[in-house]
């Protein structure tokens, strides 16, 4: 035997040794490239998931062009062999937009434009005819209803959370068109708010030592047709998401109010540690317009709409929002003002109608926003606190909204290519001036972006 057949034998014994020990599972490759340019009238983020600063601040109140494929994605699906009668299934899915990117975040790519590969999905699932038990790393309940639109998880900060967490999720259906389910996963910490040690890896959640609970009933049914969904007939579908965990802060800074707003002082020995309950319920519709009764969508429309309220939000995907407010409690032995630390209370929404022209070309209007209540616009009191309900601990906005454009064409189910303007809104609790003599104050940031996509799907 010569050298040369030696090594084919070899590369093909190599090659089947894997093969033998995986033939229980089937993989398949998936995901799409996606080129993503538009121009702001302001220096947002690329998902449009950040607050806008107000429109008198000259830093940032200024155009930008940009280019990026940071958001292409790729993912495996492992077919798996039965289990108890259940069909298994594992998907691993990831991306390159591991934090959002803005102007100044250093971490964006540097000069080759690299960004950092990052674990979206990690799971696997056991389906029987009508249960469903999936454990891993997903999507939430709150996180299901996503309008189609150009930019990554859109209406994030609005009325559609993105949150990712490791979680067991059983779902089961029932009569036929009835679903109910319940998860139990990673608790998250506040935003904006500290965590229970500064110096080990716990935050606020994981430190209560209760996981984050999610209950959600659904009715589905084809009652007088489909319309599209991301481009797939869906019939009527009603549902009824609530969600709670427990919140923790540690920080004797916070629990004293000085001599202004965000001014903090603590007293030496003194540590201060309070409990909280993020909590939201969310109830969602989708209702065909104009209904198909086949695979043909031309001249279909569609209505969604997602509308939610609870307080400390940002534990359940929402992002952006100062989450604390400061209740005046006292004074303390030192004859320093006392505040405990509250959850802000906010409520939001979304509405997405959708039009097929054709099977190829078809268009999406959404509006989005969010918006808190309790909470009031005010200056700080701190000779009389007591008169004061109220007051935040941070810059943080009473509301947010959105609205959105998009027209799309998609010649191929490998190709599509999208063409959006986008209006984006904040309203501050507070104004402030343009420079330090007081003038042009302002509590209002508006923005505009007009943006093209090209997906490649695989």
């Amino acid at each position: 035997m010569n050298k040369r057949t030696f090594f084919i034998l070899a590369l093909v014994v190599a090659l089947a040794l894997p093969t033998a020990a995986m033939a229980a599972a089937e993989f398949s490759l998936g995901g799409y490239i996606k080129l993503d340019a538009f121009w702001d009238s302001t220096q947002e983020g690329k998902n449009m998931n950040s607050l806008v600063l107000r429109n008198n601040d000259p830093n940032n109140q200024h155009g930008r062009l940009k280019f990026t494929s940071q958001s292409s994605r790729f993912n495996f699906t492992i077919k798996g062999p039965k289990l108890w009668g259940a069909v298994t299934t594992g998907f691993i899915e990831m991306d390159f937009d591991p934090v959002e990117e803005g102007v100044n975040n250093v971490a964006a790519g540097g000069a080759s434009n690299s960004y950092t590969p990052r674990l979206r999905h990690a799971f696997f699932r056991l389906n029987w005819p009508e249960t469903e038990l999936l454990m891993g790393q997903y999507f939430t309940f709150v996180s299901q209803w996503f309008p189609e639109l150009l930019q990554d998880g859109p209406f994030q900060i609005t009325g559609t959370p993105t949150q990712r967490m490791a979680m067991i999720k059983l779902t089961q259906k029932f009569l036929g068109a009835y679903q109910v389910g319940i998860m139990v996963g990673e608790a998250n910490g506040i935003t904006n708010g500290r965590i229970y040690n500064a110096n080990i890896d716990h935050n606020g959640g994981e430190s209560t030592e209760a996981p984050q609970v999610q209950v959600q009933a659904q009715f589905q049914q084809d009652l007088y047709g489909k319309a599209a969904w991301y481009g797939t007939p869906l019939p009527f579908t009603a549902q009824v998401t609530a969600g709670w965990q427990r919140g923790i802060t540690q920080d004797a800074a916070r629990a004293l109010f000085a001599t202004g707003q965000n001014a903090y002082a603590a007293v030496a020995g003194f540590t201060r540690q309070q409990y909280m309950d993020p909590w939201v319920v969310m109830g969602t519709l989708f209702a065909p317009i104009i209904p198909t009764h086949s695979a043909n969508l031309a001249g279909t429309a569609s209505l969604q709409t997602s509308w939610w309220i609870g307080q400390g939000v940002e534990a359940f995907g929402w992002i952006g929002f100062g989450s604390q407010v400061f209740s005046w409690s006292g004074i303390n032995a030192a004859g320093q003002n006392f505040y405990d630390v509250e959850l802000m209370r906010r409520y939001g929404g979304q509405v997405q109608a959708q039009y097929y022209f054709t099977n190829q070309w078809f268009m999406t209007g959404a509006y989005g926003m969010s918006k808190a209540f309790g909470v009031g616009a005010f200056q700080t009191n701190v000779n009389a606190p007591q008169n004061r309900q109220n007051l935040v601990g941070a810059d943080t906005a009473n509301y947010h909204h959105e609205f959105d454009l998009a027209l799309w064409y998609r010649p191929i189910t490998a190709f599509k290519f999208g063409l959006q303007y986008a209006y984006n809104r904040t309203n501050w609790l507070q104004a402030q001036p343009a420079a330090a003599n007081g003038s042009n104050k302002t509590n209002l940031g508006e923005a505009h972006r007009v943006e093209f996509v090209g997906l490649f799907f695989f």
